[in-house]
């Protein structure tokens, strides 16, 4: 029964990061160029329902994979107590910095847009959008986003690799699960060290992620499955 859970919350999981790239791919090439605050704060500003449906997914993928590693937590804890207490750890802390990153977009930034619309709160709103703007890199909401993920990276490599030892089926995701975590980890390094290809490793680890995903739901649902 835990097996089957844990594939359909992969598959979910697996659905919704689709979303995500999807989501993400469409509103780059519609925002147009991003490289100033100006840029992101006009592309921000239109609030779209593009702009809430991102988030609300974005927020959904969060909650699958908070399961999800839950999940693998609970599977390979008899087989590994201790690794797997550890990478239990920094389950929830990712997933409350991720949610808190998520939600911020749709209740706090709508709020500070009304106030920098007026003279009165321009200035000191415009300098809160600066740092609570997710899409505005360097801002601190951004900083605590790549955190969240390099957080994430440290169960990713731990299941990654009992993966590998577990079964020969999972071996493929196992992989590409710990180059997520690897890649996650590399990207807030890259922030830290301010070397601007580095810090894309957040993004290529959501794409390791996603290939992970297709080769656990398929095993875990087979393995679930009658006669597996």
């Amino acid at each position: 029964m835990q097996t089957r859970i844990l594939g359909v919350v992969s598959l979910l999981c697996l659905t919704f990061t689709v979303i995500w790239l999807v989501f993400l791919i469409t509103e780059t090439a519609a925002a147009g160029p991003l490289e100033t605050f100006d840029q992101v704060l006009a592309h921000t500003a239109r609030l779209g329902t593009a702009f809430y449906l991102t988030y609300l997914n974005a927020a959904l993928v969060t909650v699958c994979a908070i399961t999800l590693f839950a999940l693998l937590y609970l599977s390979y804890k008899p087989a590994a107590p201790g690794w797997s207490a550890v990478g239990a750890v920094f389950i929830p802390i990712y997933g409350v910095m991720n949610l808190a990153v998520y939600f911020s977009q749709i209740t706090v930034v709508p709020r500070l847009l009304e106030l920098h619309a007026g003279p009165e709160f321009q200035a000191q709103s415009e300098f809160l959008l600066r740092q609570v703007i997710q899409q505005w890199p360097g801002s601190t909401i951004w900083v605590v986003n790549n955190l969240a993920y390099a957080v994430l990276g440290v169960p990713s490599i731990i299941f990654g690799i009992l993966m590998l030892q577990s079964s020969s089926k999972l071996r493929l995701a196992g992989v590409l699960l710990s180059l997520n975590g690897a890649a996650c980890i590399a990207g807030f390094a890259g922030i830290i060290m301010r070397s601007a290809w580095l810090s894309h490793g957040s993004l290529i680890g959501g794409v390791f992620f996603l290939l992970a995903l297709a080769p656990m739901s398929l095993v875990f649902l087979q393995k679930s499955s009658p006669g597996s």
